[in-house]
């Protein structure tokens, strides 16, 4: 095994130790927020949530990780948990504090902490491509969401109620 083997071992091994931390924050917040496949997809696509459940899936992502906390944003620690992934003096760091600054005139005047935190996460994800995930990437952390344990039983409701209907 070569040297560069090894370092593209341990790299996707980091990767993957980052998304599956990545993957838990998610897991808790769509058993918090309901969230549909649809919502998790587009938080994971950097695209716009079109759902109530989807905006709160945003901002109990942010919440998780500190980023936003009691309505406000904390950009200094969204730099600084970019720099630990990046390197501190990265180019895409420096490109993050400047759009971070940018997104954080867009929500002036916001209180609601769905709002708030949805339309910082999509002007980020607007201006900050270089944050987006691979499609693969987007897909397998959509597959491992417990869906199953907001998603309506309309299997047994539909039994349910069909025995209530054959009593009568």
């Amino acid at each position: 095994m070569t040297t560069a083997t090894n370092w593209e071992l341990v790299f996707q091994m980091w990767v993957q130790g980052h998304l599956d931390a990545l993957v838990r924050m998610a897991q808790s917040c769509v058993i918090k927020v309901k969230a549909a496949p649809k919502d998790v997809r587009a938080y994971f696509t950097n695209t716009a949530p079109e759902t109530r459940p989807g905006q709160c899936f945003a901002a109990c992502m942010l919440e998780q990780s500190d980023v936003v906390n009691h309505g406000k944003v904390n950009h200094e620690l969204l730099v600084h948990l970019a720099g630990l992934v990046n390197g501190r003096n990265s180019r895409v760091v420096k490109k993050l504090n400047t759009v971070s600054r940018v997104c954080l005139g867009s929500i002036k005047g916001i209180t609601e902490r769905c709002q708030l935190a949805s339309t910082y996460n999509n002007c980020l994800n607007q201006n900050m491509a270089e944050f987006a995930f691979p499609l693969d990437i987007a897909e397998e952390a959509v597959r491992r969401m417990p869906f199953h344990l907001v998603q309506p039983k309309i299997e047994g409701f539909l039994t349910m109620f069909s025995s209530s209907e054959r009593g009568k």
